[in-house]
């Protein structure tokens, strides 16, 4: 019995044998409509043979061999020929076998069922061919159809002409989002369409000399400082909030001290000198239209007498809390590059009760005072990002006890007038600087009224990508309590430098001076400082902070002298 795979050698075999029989009976045919030609081409029809008389013309076509030229167009057509449509297209003969195109010209097609893009696509394809172009001709401005959907609501323009006669190429400009700013920078909390981002700063270090008073010993300190962070999101108006606090506990307390008690080079100091502080500020902006709009602050201040200061009693046990709140509401009206704003303010300021080391109590209600405000700012724009103004403004204070407990009538009323600028180059400065003359003047005339230079600024100036330079400048005309004095005129300026070594850590330098002017008495204190600082960011939500601090106290009266250092280590924890 034969193997399989013999028998399937014999099926292709045969069927091998068919086929070939199959294709000679057809060459065969072909072959048998065609004459023989003999050796004597003129007496046997051949190739280049002319047609017979009265014949009907064949189309002009291409056999091999033959003498018959080709096309004008310059195709050259096997088997089949061509008519023309009567749209003036050349359409295949039915006498062809092949149809073969040797220049692969695109034919003549019946319409077919296309989808809108494929409609599209072959709009394009079919439009004009433009002219060649040489130089220094064809100079006329061609236009260009741009799609409707190349088009884009906010998009770029498109570029609709060429001088060129070529058409324009219309590239619309992917939006990439912006680089971030900084990567370690905490994500915060959403609510609704406001970010909260709280955090909490815990510090500990020494200072050598925290009661501001030479010759007293130094103590560790601890400072807890929470806040929280709150930014509105809105297209229109605005809502911020600024809420921090600090509290500082020393390790150490002093015995009391008593030095020129009354006098403007009183020395004192509490037995307990932890202290709390918290600077917490509402601000928001309602627009009116683009070219107006209203503006106002809610802010609340808590702080204590500065240590080594004057205005300290003796025999404290803890120093007396200083609270104020007070409120600003403006107005601003532009009109074209000219800007108007008015605003009133109003504080009041509250004083806690000394607590005495003896356990009693003395009341500081005289210190307690009201004042009122108002201001006017003119300011016009040169150019964008430079914007001059003049200011003008007038205050009075009214004390909650007419006479204080030294016999003086402390009311007061102030004004002000300053010229300055605000700022606003490509992000790179941004800010507001002014310089002014202060005047304030005292009910009581054995009080000597009060005048000085002011100076205020808050610069950024974004020196690079890594450096961040700040200026601060303030000027402040603060109360006093000593006997025959009217006030404290203080003057501050400092200079910040935040330099990035890496992302994740930051270095601050930090430089200033101040001078306080005690009005009515001789005494002039010139103070500085300086620091250094280092900021590591191990993610958006800790950091390790640590900051070298030096202050000095230079006066021109005896043993008022002091200088400290403090350095301190911390930990920061945002969200």
């Amino acid at each position: 019995m034969p193997r399989p795979c013999s028998r399937l050698a014999a099926w292709l075999g045969s069927g091998a044998i068919v086929g070939a029989g199959l294709i000679a009976a057809s060459t065969s045919a072909a072959l048998a409509q065609t004459p023989e030609l003999g050796t004597d081409p003129a007496t046997e029809p051949g190739l280049f043979a002319p047609a017979p008389a009265g014949s009907r013309p064949l189309p002009q076509r291409f056999r091999p061999g033959s003498a018959t030229a080709a096309p004008a167009d310059g195709r050259t057509v096997f088997g089949g020929g061509e008519e023309t449509a009567p749209s003036g297209s050349r359409l295949p003969t039915s006498t062809g076998t092949t149809s073969f195109d040797s220049r692969n010209a695109r034919r003549f097609r019946l319409p077919q069922s296309l989808t809108q893009r494929q409609q599209e696509a072959a709009r394009l394809k079919r439009a004009p061919v433009s002219a060649v172009l040489v130089p220094g001709t064809n100079q006329a401005v061609t236009s260009v159809v741009v799609p409707g959907r190349l088009r884009r609501r906010g998009g770029p323009d498109i570029d609709t002409t060429s001088r060129l006669n070529i058409p324009t190429t219309a590239t619309i400009l992917r939006r990439f989002p912006n680089a971030e700013v900084d990567p370690f920078a905490p994500t915060g909390i959403r609510a609704g369409a406001f970010l909260l981002r709280p955090a909490i700063e815990i510090t500990t270090g020494f200072d050598t000399n925290p009661t501001r008073i030479q010759g007293l010993p130094g103590s560790s300190l601890t400072t807890v400082s929470p806040e929280l962070i709150i930014r509105s999101d809105w297209q229109r108006h605005q809502l911020n909030a600024d809420l921090r606090g600090t509290y500082t506990w020393y390790g150490q307390t002093y015995p009391p001290v008593t030095e020129n008690a009354g006098t403007v080079a009183s020395t004192a100091t509490p037995e307990i000198i932890d202290r709390p502080t918290m600077d917490s500020r509402v601000n928001g902006r309602f627009d009116v239209d683009k070219l107006s709009h209203f503006d106002g602050e809610a802010r609340a201040v808590v702080s204590t007498d500065n240590p080594g200061s004057p205005n300290v009693q003796t025999g404290l046990k803890r120093f007396p809390l200083v609270t104020t709140v007070g409120a600003t509401f403006g107005y601003t009206q532009a009109f074209n590059r000219l800007e108007v704003t008015t605003k009133g303010t109003l504080d009041h300021q509250v004083y806690q009760d000394s607590l005495l080391a003896d356990g009693t109590t003395y009341s500081n209600a005289d210190r307690e005072y009201n004042q009122y405000g108002g201001a006017v700012r003119v300011g016009y724009e040169l150019k964008p990002g430079l914007r001059p103004f003049v200011e003008t403004g007038a205050d009075t204070r009214i004390h909650a006890q007419k006479v204080d407990r030294n016999g003086y009538d402390r009311d007061s009323t102030g004004t002000f007038v300053k010229v300055g600028s605000t700022f606003e180059f490509s992000r790179k400065l941004v800010g507001e600087a002014s310089l002014g003359w202060l005047w304030r003047f005292y009910e009581d005339d054995a009080l000597t009224n009060m005048s000085g230079l002011t100076i205020d600024a808050a610069l950024a100036y974004t020196l690079s990508d890594l450096t961040l330079v700040k200026l601060v400048g303030t000027t402040r005309a603060a109360e006093i309590i000593v006997p025959g004095m009217s006030g404290v005129f203080s003057r501050d300026i400092s200079v910040q430098v935040d330099h990035a070594f890496r992302r994740w850590l930051i270095g601050t330098a930090l430089v200033g001076t101040g001078i306080d002017d005690y009005v009515g008495s001789d005494r002039l204190d010139h103070r500085y400082f300086a620091s250094v600082s280092m900021l590591y960011k191990l993610s958006r939500e800790v950091a390790l902070k640590s900051e070298l601090r030096q202050d000095w106290l230079r006066s021109n009266i005896q043993n008022a002298d002091w200088s400290a250092t403090r350095i301190t280590v911390g930990v920061r924890l945002q969200r």
